[in-house]
């Protein structure tokens, strides 16, 4: 399970990414999940003039935080970071640390997942699941445009997954354009710690799977509706 932050528009980049450490460390934590903590690796995905920028790491992010450069980050329009727990503990090292890559077409898809998809790799003919979220990804962006990428697409493709997985909330990001998409089953025990939160401001768009205070009032930061999808444009 995990945790992941998305800033679009006018930010402070080090508050972002000190956004993304607080989650990490259980600080932000005011939810029934579990897990409070999320210190087996982390990514950042950034856009600089029309092109697609990432880091990604193993271990905690306050352990990583203070060597990265965030002025490096701060021009650009949109920010995503992303801490993880491994649900599995054999699926920990920079292969599992995200975002997430694939091509589909003439489209590079990045994506960040929060939650456990135990059943998706049957959607893709495989006998078992090697790593439920590079299997999520695959199923959702192989053939299809960023066009086709709808809530009604995404909505009818979680239809099919057979139940047992957690949630399917993910950071989609193309160099066009990127998307929050929140959702899990109605039957989750821990319907807080999987929904996304949402902070508006005039000149900037945050998406978060906690609150975030320092960058908004507890106030000031919406649920998103479980099957909601966000769209961000991201041309210049």
């Amino acid at each position: 399970m995990c945790r992941m932050i998305l800033a679009h528009g006018q930010f402070d980049a080090a508050k972002v990414l000190d956004a993304a450490r607080a989650m990490s460390c259980g600080e932000t934590a005011n939810h029934e999940g579990p897990i409070k903590a999320h210190p087996n690796g982390w990514g950042c995905l950034w856009w600089d003039r029309g092109r697609i920028r990432t880091l990604h790491g193993t271990g905690t992010f306050s352990d990583a935080l203070p060597g990265i450069d965030s002025d490096a980050m701060q021009n650009s329009p949109l920010l995503a970071v992303h801490v993880r727990h491994a649900t599995l503990s054999k699926n920990q090292g920079m292969e599992f640390s995200h975002p997430l890559w694939r091509a589909s077409g003439d489209t590079h898809w990045y994506m960040m997942h929060n939650g456990f998809l135990p059943t998706v790799y049957a959607q893709l003919g495989m006998t078992a699941s090697r790593f439920d979220s590079a299997e999520y990804l695959e199923y959702l962006v192989d053939q299809v445009t960023p066009a086709d990428f709808t809530r009604d697409y995404l909505r009818n493709k979680m239809a099919r997954v057979a139940p047992g997985g957690s949630a399917a909330n993910a950071i989609f990001v193309t160099h066009k354009k990127a998307w929050a998409w929140q959702w899990h089953p109605d039957d989750t025990p821990y319907p807080d710690y999987f929904t996304l939160h949402r902070y508006q401001r005039n000149n900037a768009t945050f998406i978060s799977s906690e609150p975030i205070t320092a960058l908004g009032s507890a106030s000031d930061w919406c649920r998103m509706h479980n099957h909601e999808l966000h769209e961000i444009s991201l041309e210049e």
